[in-house]
């Protein structure tokens, strides 16, 4: 994630990226017709970083990823595919080192669309 490098260059110790994942559910996006609409998921596919981090005891959780012990922290520092779901979506998975790219991490299991309470703008 380049776009995290260059804030860190700037911003020094004083930013902290924080990284957001989940398991399962809904959300707003820009589908590829232009317009804002809901999106479901299932249940995040083996071998996505999801999926394994899903299987924690704790349901909803954030972790600080500069203090994870081993053997956590190596897992983390690995790559793999995971979910990019952003303002535009269906968008590929990409292989994500978790830790070498956020300092923190919010994990929910489910998460669930916000309802839109006005028209959103564009074409």
């Amino acid at each position: 994630m380049k776009s995290h490098a260059f804030l860190r260059d700037r911003l020094g110790d004083a930013y902290v990226s924080v990284g957001f994942t989940f398991d399962r559910g809904s959300f707003n996006s820009t589908g590829p017709d232009g317009k804002v609409r809901s999106f479901t998921v299932g249940a995040a596919g083996a071998g996505l970083n999801e999926h394994t981090l899903d299987r924690a005891a704790l349901r909803d959780y954030a972790v600080d990823l500069r203090t994870v012990p081993r053997p956590a922290r190596d897992w983390l520092r690995q790559a793999r595919p995971t979910r990019s779901i952003g303002t535009v979506y269906p968008e590929r998975e990409y292989d994500i080192a978790l830790a070498r790219t956020h300092d923190i991490l919010i994990h929910l299991h489910r998460v669930e669309a916000a309802r839109l309470r006005v028209p959103p703008l564009g074409p």
